[in-house]
């Protein structure tokens, strides 16, 4: 019925429930440790895990700050009654009365590039940690302490708000979790925005669903899978075409990672610094064919160049988050006209946390596209929508918390608490450069099964978020913002 998505499908279930089927704890010592080893900085104690849930805190966690913005939709999340719990809005969130935990693994990110160096089993032992940092109650004020805090709370359910996290890890920490007995509801994000794109479109429609997410998503085949299933669950008889483009160094740009952007280059960067796209690389090129269509930003330093004696273009490098932005769209735009000339994207999915952020960026562009050459105008609806996973994944949450009867009674007087993940500076192996952060060759070069304590995690502080992202979040996310308590 849907050939074009039933192949891929069927391979990504199939490595899905592989990695699902081992024993986990044989594949990841980390499982094992976390509930064995009492000698483990990881070891929960999960027989005294809470019996009494609802009045703990909803977990959610993400590579970096993006996952905020799930946090954010949570948060202003209003469909029903909260004193009967009925559809209809009553002008409450209904979240109000909830309280949050949430981690930026800030140190580990972006999640996104980890498929492409080989190392997709070392990303599902991290993201198995975040969700022992969620389950446990331990955490450091700052890294240089070498005993832990342990007032932080154990949580009611889990929310993974990173897509590439589901797309890889959603399987493997469900199964950890029935391996630990501990019963914890475990949502992720991509299931949530497939759903949503498919109910959007008529029973009968032949559409396509566009997925713009980070490379490790785009390659996990994640969303293509969940597409399929959601189609199939709701029984939609028209076709369903899915197209991927990859933001190569959005999230990572975004969230300020000095291998994607430097506010302080005004030249091109050599490789061991430069991780984006650029002419000629054979992994992320940069088409300079399709530089009218790029259309990049050349104020300032947002574009870094070289030229020959002649004057010709030797080296292009992006190096502002308008940029890469412009890159993803296009890419994406130039696929859709060579491999689907006769169809018309729609709606998007903006399938990582980071790139509802700058939604009307992305839009600009498409539009800019359209007015730009007849052959986009072709394959571009005029009203292109996108769709942020996030509102759907706060409707899971919520009948979740309804069906298991989860609602905190007694949330007076509770704050929710934000940290984030920085390399360990007491850890003799770490390799940590001189803006405090893992560099390229280390954070992608480690391997698993290491039982090392790779990074401390700690409150949020003006320390360890940059004055862009603070400003950011102020600015788009006043729910979120509000709820921060920021360590001095």
């Amino acid at each position: 019925m849907k050939f074009n998505l039933l192949i891929p499908a069927l391979i990504s279930l199939f490595l899905s429930c592989s990695h699902a089927g081992d024993r986990v704890q044989d594949k990841y010592r980390i499982v094992d440790e976390i509930a064995n080893d009492k000698e483990s900085p990881f070891y929960i104690d999960f027989a005294r895990y809470p019996t009494r849930r609802a009045p703990l805190p909803v977990g959610v966690f993400d590579s970096g700050t993006g996952g905020l913005t799930v946090l954010e939709a949570i948060l202003r999340y209003d469909a029903h009654d909260n004193c009967t719990h009925t559809a209809g809005a009553d002008g409450i969130p209904d979240f109000a009365t909830e309280h949050f935990e949430y981690l930026a693994d800030d140190a580990n990110m972006p999640y996104g590039r980890y498929d492409a160096e080989g190392k997709a089993d070392f990303l599902r032992e991290l993201i198995i940690k975040d969700v022992r940092f969620l389950l446990g109650n331990t955490y450091y004020l700052r890294p240089e302490d070498s005993v832990p805090q342990h007032d932080k709370a154990p949580v009611k359910t889990i929310v993974i708000a990173c897509n590439t996290a589901t797309a890889f890890g959603l399987a493997t920490v469900r199964e950890a979790i029935r391996v630990w007995g501990v019963g914890v509801k475990v949502l992720g994000i991509v299931e949530a925005g497939a759903r949503e794109a498919v109910r959007r479109m008529g029973d009968d429609e032949n559409g396509v669903i566009g997925i713009l997410a980070t490379e490790g998503t785009c390659a996990s085949q994640g969303y293509p899978r969940a597409v399929a299933q959601a189609a199939q669950s709701s029984g939609h008889r028209g076709t369903v075409t899915v197209i991927q483009q990859a933001g190569i160094g959005l999230a990572g740009a975004i969230d300020g990672d000095r291998n994607y952007l430097d506010p302080q280059a005004t030249a091109p960067r050599d490789t061991d610094h430069y991780r984006g796209p650029r002419p000629g690389d054979a992994r992320y090129p940069l088409d300079t064919s399709l530089l009218q269509a790029y259309h990049f930003d050349t104020t300032g330093h947002a574009l870094l160049t070289a030229r020959d004696a002649q004057g010709r273009l030797t080296e292009i490098q992006l190096n502002s988050v308008d940029n890469y932005i412009r890159y993803m769209v296009t890419e994406m735009a130039a696929k859709m006209v060579r491999q689907h000339p006769d169809k018309v994207l729609r709606q998007v999915i903006l399938g990582c946390t980071h790139y509802p952020y700058h939604t009307d960026a992305i839009r600009d562009h498409f539009l800019y596209l359209r007015s730009l050459d007849s052959s986009y105008a072709r394959v571009i609806a005029p009203d292109i929508a996108f769709i942020d996973p996030a509102e759907s994944l706060a409707g899971e949450l919520y009948d979740h918390l309804t069906e298991k009867k989860l609602w905190d009674p007694s949330p007076a007087g509770k704050k929710d608490r934000f940290f984030i993940s920085v390399p360990n500076p007491l850890l003799p192996e770490n390799e940590i450069d001189s803006m405090g952060r893992f560099p390229y060759a280390y954070k992608y070069g480690r391997e698993m099964n290491s039982s090392l304590q790779y990074v401390k995690i700690v409150p949020f502080s003006e320390r360890w978020i940059t004055p862009g992202v603070r400003k950011r979040l102020e600015e788009d996310l006043p729910r979120t913002w509000e709820r921060i308590e920021w360590w001095k």
